[in-house]
């Protein structure tokens, strides 16, 4: 089926009753815009924007036959780019079905989310012990956890794009930071091999990262004098 067609189906969809994991709430329709997010596993994953949304989209997701939708995450942030274009702060990622990362903003603040049942159940990123030089950490839930810059940062000096690998399954390596929000300015980098559930501090900045070896061999690569570091 081509996108478009896909894309006219979900709309159609949308216009029955939805089977909300929240109380039922009114939906202004057609809405402003959607966005396929994914259809892997016979089930329609996809942003939309309302009316009264400007900067942010709400996720829904199908049953398996693709006509009833319920909201699983409002508020996931998002921004226009050159052309018109529209960037939406959800991530894949590679490797594990059904694991997505994204950044909800809510009152301007924006945090870091994860669910490993492609929606259904989202919470924070889980903070390190210690820092890279193995001294503790003062932070913890429910106020403090790991952020990280998933697709953009509106710092220019941050990519803002999370690594992972279809060949690396449950590696993930970002920017972000500690706190109760992510900062735009900060770009500590960050790394997991259990696809989120532990995570531990590599650089104090953000680098450039290849994927060797099915993971075995990291090549980080930052913009100075001093070329890479090899992390094993």
């Amino acid at each position: 089926m081509s996108m478009r067609r896909l894309l006219s189906k979900v709309l159609t969809s949308l216009l029955f009753p939805l089977l909300s994991l929240h109380p039922f709430f009114h939906l202004s329709l057609p809405p402003q815009d959607v966005h396929i997010v994914s259809t892997d596993e016979n089930q329609v994953f996809l942003a939309l924007q309302e009316w009264y949304q400007t900067d942010s989209y709400n996720l829904y997701q199908s049953d398996p036959h693709g006509v009833y939708y319920s909201i699983v995450l409002e508020n996931v942030r998002s921004a226009k780019q050159p052309e018109e274009s529209v960037l939406i702060d959800i991530l894949e990622v590679r490797g594990i079905k059904g694991v997505f990362l994204a950044n909800q903003k809510v009152d301007g603040k924006v945090r870091t989310l994860i669910t490993y049942n492609k929606g259904r159940d989202w919470e924070p990123l889980t903070p390190p012990t210690t820092d890279m030089n193995g001294k503790p950490v003062s932070c913890k839930s429910p106020d403090c956890h790991l952020h990280l810059h998933l697709r953009w940062a509106d710092n220019p000096y941050v990519s803002g794009t999370v690594h992972t690998k279809d060949s690396a399954p449950g590696l993930i390596m970002g920017a972000g930071n500690l706190g109760s929000q992510l900062v735009e300015y900060k770009e500590e980098m960050y790394i997991t091999s259990d696809c989120g559930k532990t995570w531990r501090q590599v650089f104090e900045e953000e680098h450039h990262i290849l994927y060797l070896d099915h993971g075995g061999v990291i090549v980080a690569i930052k913009d100075t004098s001093i070329p890479l570091k090899i992390l094993k």
